[in-house]
């Protein structure tokens, strides 16, 4: 099962593709349908993000509902129960390998997290899970480090400091238009400020700029699309907001490491197929 550096097993029904790199364990797991698992407090921290499916967890004070790209921190010791949705559910989890581990530090509070520039990285990580050639580790690693860097600066951060609403807005609307190439001054015209503001407090933020960051959520839809569902390339790359299919697998391949054929090939399970 599998090709790439990552060992494959099947636990209780849920299948695990996991793999160390340098202090980190990473791992992808495949929950079938209205799975249950019983409380547990788990020894390590971790990160999680959901590729696809749904989930709820619960805890002695509060429940949270998990779906396509949300994500958490989850501290050592959070004791906790959760039930799958009833299309189960795909997870990748970045952990430490132990608790001396430099990276500890930034998993040390439950936090809920919701952006697209952690789904985005999570499938990217996911494909080198599969990936058969030598470089897949170092990859992995290095994608493994850049999830646990974009949590650890997650908008909470920023809103501490009070970032504007406007600065919300926008991004709400970069996110409903991920199809399309909407441009600086179209956006910071809809939320009522200059677009060289815009510009830099969008990039204080988030680290890149308004455009960056929406061809990255494009590349993430095509992205889940490629792992999902047999659509023709072309057709998803349009519904991407690509010119054609050429110039999607030039970015794609760019940004991702592999063409969207290959990533296809390895991220797409046969029994996950519809």
């Amino acid at each position: 099962m599998g090709g790439g550096f990552a060992a494959v097993t099947v636990d209780d029904g849920v299948q695990v593709t996991s793999g160390d790199v340098d202090g980190l364990t990473v791992t992808e797991l495949a929950f079938p349908r209205d799975y249950v698992q019983q409380p547990f407090e788990p020894e390590l921290p971790y990160l999680a993000l959901v590729l696809e499916g749904s989930l709820e967890k619960t805890f002695p004070r509060r429940a949270l509902q998990l779906s396509h790209a949300s994500a958490l921190t989850m501290p050592s010791g959070a004791r906790h129960a959760a039930r799958f949705g009833p299309q189960g559910a795909r997870i990748v989890v970045v952990r430490p390998r132990d608790s001396s581990s430099p990276v500890a530090p930034c998993l040390t509070r439950l936090i809920e997290l919701k952006t697209r520039e952690l789904s985005w990285l999570a499938w990217r990580l996911a494909a080198e899970l599969r990936a058969a050639d030598s470089a897949a580790p170092l990859a992995a690693e290095g994608l493994a480090l850049e999830l646990l860097a974009a949590a650890s600066r997650d908008p909470r951060p920023a809103r501490r400091r009070r970032a504007p609403a406007w600065l919300d807005e926008a991004e709400e609307i970069l996110r409903s238009t991920s199809g399309e190439c909407v441009r600086l001054g179209t956006l910071a015209e809809a939320v009522g400020v200059h677009p060289s503001h815009l510009a830099r407090e969008f990039r204080a933020r988030h680290g890149i700029s308004v455009g960056e960051y929406g061809r990255r959520l494009r590349l993430s839809n095509a992205a889940v699309r490629l792992a999902t569902t047999d659509r023709p390339l072309a057709e998803i790359a349009t519904e991407a907001g690509f010119a054609d299919q050429s110039h999607f697998t030039r970015l794609f391949s760019r940004h991702i490491g592999l063409t969207p054929a290959r990533y296809r090939a390895e991220t797409q399970r046969p029994f996950q197929r519809k």
